[in-house]
């Protein structure tokens, strides 16, 4: 089965950080290949509904908190340009103060204009189509974060929150890095928009490639298991679907590939020519390579020519599924 494969591309652990561990105990939360559940909230979408995703992992917090690598954000304005252009509803970006503007850059790379919620909202309502989203900050403070939340879920109803590379509260209360290693100090407290989401019966998607992400509380078993220092870094967020995957960008690709099977839409798939784009923006906009924290356009240690080998390796994945007649009734609402 397509999806079952589109799974197995992403799953590639190429960092070797002990993500293998964790695909099966991830595919047992769903009862489908785990791309095709973190697709399917979406294939639904309507003119004017909101996604609500969060991202922004301050890589280098210590030296500045205006540090952030690409692997995250990349991903996220890919899955950003499909919700907007595929269905005209609004991606709701959730990012920390520090770097909304490097998120609104490498968001508009991809094809969206980045506005206001309200003129998001006039923009889905008016004849003449408009690429649109929408990048706001979260809290630092617990209060103000838990209140936040509450506010943004009960005033945009989302049809699904999404979590990519994000890093999730411990059972200590800190965040942790991939060397457990507390860095907490100036993070915004966005765990709470997929706890509130959760209580609000919302579907919570959670993308990871590193065990400390929002979203691996679901397995958190597995994490301490496979992952090195998975016992301190493991998150105690969990969510409906989790996708650990070998580089979380792949997540969001892959999520990307299986909504236009679901919807048979191939302008959906992500393609090499945008990863290009992306990850030589990427750079200029200041958003680094996490692994070696330099402005390059690489992300997770990886060149560019292994991302741009793994999208097309979706994206002819993807197509086939749809031209040998996988395909479902689409139409832009």
């Amino acid at each position: 089965m397509m999806f079952d494969l589109i799974d197995r591309i992403v799953s590639l652990d190429m960092g070797q950080r002990g993500m293998t561990g964790l695909v099966a105990p991830a595919r047992a939360l769903v009862d489908e290949p785990v791309c095709a559940a973190a697709a399917r909230p979406l294939s639904t979408l309507e003119r004017g509904d909101t996604v609500i995703i969060i991202t922004g992992s301050l890589t280098r917090a210590g030296v500045s908190s205006a540090i952030a690598e690409n692997d995250g954000p990349v991903g996220v304005a890919s899955l950003a340009r499909v919700i907007t252009h595929g269905f005209n509803a609004i991606p709701l970006i959730l990012v920390d103060e520090t770097i909304c503007d490097k998120m609104a850059a490498i968001t508009r790379v991809a094809g969206p204009n980045v506005v206001s919620r309200e003129q998001a909202r006039i923009a889905v309502n008016t004849p003449r189509f408009t690429s649109v989203a929408v990048v706001e900050g979260g809290k630092t403070d617990d209060g103000a974060a838990r209140a936040h939340a509450a506010s943004i879920i009960a005033e945009t109803k989302p049809k699904a929150v999404i979590s990519v590379e994000r890093s999730g509260l411990t059972k200590d209360g800190t965040y942790r890095n991939a060397r457990g290693e507390d860095y907490s100090e100036g993070r915004a407290r966005l765990d709470h928009v997929v706890l509130e989401a959760a209580r609000a019966g919302i579907p919570t998607i959670g993308i990871g490639d590193g065990g400390n992400e929002i979203g691996m509380g679901a397995i958190s078993e597995a994490v301490e298991a496979h992952i090195p220092h998975g016992d301190v870094l493991c998150s105690e967020i969990a969510t409906d679907v989790l996708f650990p995957v070998g580089v979380s960008n792949w997540g969001c690709y892959a999520v990307v590939a299986a909504l236009a099977v679901m919807v048979g839409n191939e302008d959906l798939i992500h393609t090499p020519n945008l990863e290009r784009r992306l990850l030589e923006a990427s750079p200029q906009i200041g958003l680094v390579d996490g692994s070696s924290g330099r402005l390059e356009p690489t992300a997770d240690g990886l060149p560019l020519s292994t991302h741009l080998g793994l999208v097309e390796l979706l994206q002819t994945t993807s197509q086939r599924a749809i031209r040998n007649g996988s395909r479902q009734p689409y139409k832009l609402n």
